[in-house]
């Protein structure tokens, strides 16, 4: 979304720059491209070489947030639904292992 916004904001840019000093060569010399074409097929290029990395960020996270834990009923294999009484705060998991002798 980033390089979408960037690239009409160079457009748009040298577009202006194009519009104002018509004959004067400056938006080349400001963009180091000759015309409008090339930082159109400049921002294509880095569009396609990052959208396959986010794509695969994008299945990395959803592949570890699958691998996460979760407590399941044993009846339903869902989540259970906790509800806490009015003015109370938080709920209470106390977990030991008789073993270790930790309480």
């Amino acid at each position: 979304l980033l390089l979408f916004f960037l690239g009409a904001n160079w457009t748009t840019i040298y577009l202006g720059i194009e519009e104002r000093y018509p004959n004067a060569e400056a938006a080349a010399a400001l963009f180091g491209f000759n015309n409008l074409n090339a930082v159109v097929d400049s921002m294509i290029v880095l569009v396609a070489i990052v959208f396959p990395i986010a794509i695969a960020g994008g299945i990395f996270a959803v592949r570890n947030v699958a691998k996460v834990p979760t407590i399941r009923l044993v009846s339903s294999k869902q989540e259970p639904e906790l509800t806490l009484a009015l003015g109370l705060t938080w709920h209470l998991f106390n977990s030991h292992i008789w073993s270790t002798g930790q309480d």
